[in-house]
Order: structure tokens, then sequence, then C-alpha cells
């Protein structure tokens, strides 16, 4: 993983709060899951600094200073 790529820097995120930066939000990579606390179903409770294998670079979002790009970004 690489420095940034963490839930707030991801498409999927969508944070909760002040204008949703978070400091909490709502990962919508999958479908919401059904539970039987959520029968109607929800999406997981991530923090912004919280991260998986599924993370994308949100589109718009320009890349933070720390956040060196590689070769393969561009392709």
């Amino acid at each position: 993983m690489r420095r940034g790529e963490v839930c707030y820097h991801c498409r999927f995120w969508l944070g909760a709060g002040p204008r949703e930066k978070g400091p909490k939000g709502q990962c919508r990579r999958f479908p919401p899951v059904v539970t039987d606390r959520a029968p109607a179903g929800s999406w997981p409770t991530t923090g912004q600094n919280d991260w998986c294998g599924e993370w994308q670079r949100a589109v718009g979002r320009a890349a933070a200073p720390e956040e060196a790009g590689t070769l393969y970004d561009e392709l």
C-alpha cells in the first residue's frame, strides 16, 4: 500500500459529517450488506484512514503531494 491509498482518497468512499469529508464514512464498493441489525441493508462504516485491497483513486480529486506517482499510473 502506498501512502495516501486510504478510504478518504478512494472513489468508493462517501464521507459523513461536515462537507462529506469524514472522519467516518461508508464504503460503497459493494452492495449494502443485509444483517439482523440492518434488515434493509447497510454499507460498511469505515474511518477515513482505513484501507483495503479494493482502493481506487477518486476521480476529480488530485493526488496529495506526498503521493508519488508511478510509471504505471498513466496507462
